[in-house]
């Protein structure tokens, strides 16, 4: 018999509803994919102070008009951070803590190392990969960039500039990892207990703006508050992960999701946390419904198999496009004009990410497959045969 407070949360939802592949979530991944890179060629432009077609006709017909940042900043990291937070939440009921967690990282780690090493070299040979120009790197800022620690240290030293990203999900997979327990059995209190995390967070970053604390530990309470920002999107996609399988029912789920937004929005009021322009709540907002209009979408274009092969890729995208758009557009621009570099650059994004999908990406997740049917095939072997 279920206990009364655990139906009143759980009534009228039915597992079994909503529990198919999620084709829009491919879908997301491409559209977030070209909202990084095409947003990033506009902030060229916007760091070069030159201007084409695009970033004009983008602030007058799209930004202008829906209020947004400028460049579309946010919109593509924003909409990554939602898709994160619907796709991990899938992964709790088949995987333990230790093995989620494990999961998590052994895709997101290779990668990252190649790409830092990359853009090591590349800032070493005085190229220019991000909106920042960085100064001659050694090899302790290489290892700290592979392990992420360069955005632990004040002050920072960016070698990806997207990598700050990794440091919020990786925080949020580690929440996941430790509430696995709970989103089994009382799924709707591991986003609500979140969400109560985050708000004494912010409190105590905020709070400490008006105390006498040293540079360090102001730095510190300030990168709380960062935490505490952005996990609440995470959290968002977490929470209708758990509406769609049906671990809550839709009000629940309304009710701490409106709490994670607010919390998202009275972070931005505050000020400081956020660098990517004076729109993020009006952002986030049109992302949480463009994600919630698009994820059941399951037509022959998000069934197709370039927008499933697009999707395998989006991390290699994100991690490449930034160098890519920087290096291409600075060294073609002044040869073939906008419109060329733009292609090229394109291209090139295309081209570096398929490689690295290839041969790094696919390696890892075939060894990750092997590993779980080695242990499937080790428990199968354990049980008594009747």
């Amino acid at each position: 018999m279920m206990p009364t407070r655990e139906r009143a949360i759980t009534a009228e939802v039915r597992p079994s509803h909503g529990s198919g592949r999620l084709h829009g979530l491919d879908l997301l991944r491409v559209l977030a994919s070209c909202f990084v890179v095409f947003g990033h060629i506009l902030s060229w432009f916007s760091v070069r102070r030159e201007s084409s077609w695009l970033d004009q006709g983008v602030a007058t017909f799209i930004v202008g008009p829906l209020h947004l940042n400028s460049n579309l900043s946010f919109a593509g990291v924003g909409l990554f951070f939602l898709v994160s937070g619907v796709v991990v939440t899938h992964a709790t009921d088949r995987e333990r803590s230790g093995q989620f967690l494990f999961r998590r990282l052994a895709r997101l780690a290779p990668l990252l190392w190649a790409v830092t090493l990359i853009a090591w070299f590349l800032i070493n040979r005085g190229l220019q990969v991000s909106s920042e120009a960085a100064t001659p790197l050694g090899v302790g800022d290489l290892l700290r960039g592979m392990v992420l620690a360069h955005h632990l240290t004040y002050p920072s030293t960016a070698i990806v500039g997207v990598t700050w990203t990794l440091l919020h999900q990786t925080a949020f997979y580690i929440l996941v990892a430790l509430c696995i327990p709970i989103l089994r059995r009382r799924a709707w209190l591991a986003p609500a207990v979140a969400a109560v995390v985050c708000f004494a967070a912010l409190l105590i970053s905020a709070s400490s703006r008006t105390s006498r604390t040293g540079e360090t530990a102001s730095w510190l309470l300030h990168t709380l508050g960062q935490f505490a920002t952005y996990i609440p999107l995470l959290c968002i996609g977490q929470v209708i992960s758990l509406v769609h399988r049906g671990k809550i029912s839709g009000l629940a789920g309304f009710a701490i999701g409106t709490a994670h937004y607010l919390l998202f929005a009275w972070s931005d009021r505050m000020g400081g946390y956020t660098f990517q322009g004076g729109a993020m709540p009006r952002t986030a907002l049109l992302l949480i419904l463009l994600v919630l209009l698009t994820l059941k979408i399951s037509g022959p274009i998000s069934r197709s198999a370039w927008v499933g092969g697009w999707a395998r890729r989006t991390y290699a995208i994100y991690l490449v496009h930034l160098g890519c758009v920087f290096v291409v557009m600075d060294g073609l621009v002044p040869l073939v004009g906008h419109e060329l570099a733009m292609g090229a650059t394109i291209l090139t994004v295309a081209v570096v990410a398929e490689a690295l999908h290839r041969v790094i990406e696919r390696p890892v997740d075939a060894w990750l497959r092997h590993r779980r049917n080695a242990k499937r095939g080790t428990v199968r072997s354990r049980q008594p045969t009747r």
